[in-house]
């Protein structure tokens, strides 16, 4: 170490600190879990997350499936609905910041005109990093990681699809702008509301570039009920390895304070 360097304390660095906040966020959230108020904060924290809330509802969602599993569809249900109704906020935030753009002369909306030749090369691309993520799976499954091999498995498939895309691609050509885009084909914004892992950026990225709103509402009411389905339903039906693997997926723990009873399977 050179005269004059110091290194910060362990812990002090601004990304240990805004860790270290995220990490009590979470236990204060899941804290909730097991409480009188459960419900009401699934519900508050789902609407939030669609908007700015940096905790995912599922740290609450998974927890109180698991321990009360025959509520798992009503409560899968009700998170939907304030997912949906939050995402909207998002929306409004979103178009809010087109407005201000729109003061600067700064058009979100630019066109797209791509060919088959755009096209391929794109499924090309995508089909490389997929195959590499694909790899990377392996290589965690080895080393039996949660959800590793599953993984690998779903993204050999994304790459050979992709990759068929690729070949596939002659006629394939998309113009107009993103707006109109998303408009038309609303059902790729629902894609992209799935695999979007802050949901946030999906409804304020919406509104950003003005996505009509039934279009928007369509997208996110599918979004919402899969990746809340899925995540409900493999609380309740998964078993208790699913489960666990689920709660360390979330950052959550398995309630401490819940009496012990048969979790059916």
């Amino acid at each position: 170490m050179t005269p004059g360097t110091s290194l910060s304390p362990p812990g002090t660095s601004p990304w240990a600190r805004a860790s270290a906040w995220l990490g009590r966020l979470y236990a204060r959230v899941e804290s909730y879990a097991n409480g009188p108020a459960a419900l009401t904060a699934l519900l508050v924290v789902s609407a939030i997350d669609s908007a700015f809330f940096p905790v995912p509802p599922f740290v609450l969602l998974i927890p109180m499936v698991i321990a009360a599993p025959h509520r798992w569809l009503r409560l899968m249900l009700l998170s939907t609905a304030t997912s949906v109704l939050g995402s909207f906020l998002g929306y409004a935030i979103g178009a809010a910041m087109r407005n201000g753009l729109d003061l600067l002369h700064i058009d979100l909306n630019i066109r797209l005109d791509l060919g088959p030749d755009s096209w391929r090369r794109a499924f090309i691309v995508l089909a490389i990093t997929s195959a590499v993520i694909s790899g990377i799976s392996v290589l965690q499954a080895l080393r039996q990681r949660p959800f590793a091999a599953l993984r690998a498995w779903a993204m050999g498939a994304v790459t050979v699809a992709l990759a068929v895309l690729a070949w596939k691609s002659d006629g394939l050509e998309v113009h107009g702008t993103l707006r109109e885009l998303l408009g038309r084909n609303w059902w790729s914004l629902a894609v992209v509301c799935m695999v979007v892992p802050a949901f946030k950026l999906a409804t304020i990225g919406s509104g950003l570039v003005g996505v009509p709103l039934p279009g928007f509402f369509g997208a996110v009411l599918i979004a919402r009920l899969v990746r809340f389905g899925i995540a409900a339903g493999l609380a309740r039906f998964g078993g208790p390895g699913i489960r666990d693997r689920l709660l360390r997926q979330v950052g959550a723990h398995p309630l401490q304070s819940a009496p012990p009873t048969a979790v059916e399977t």
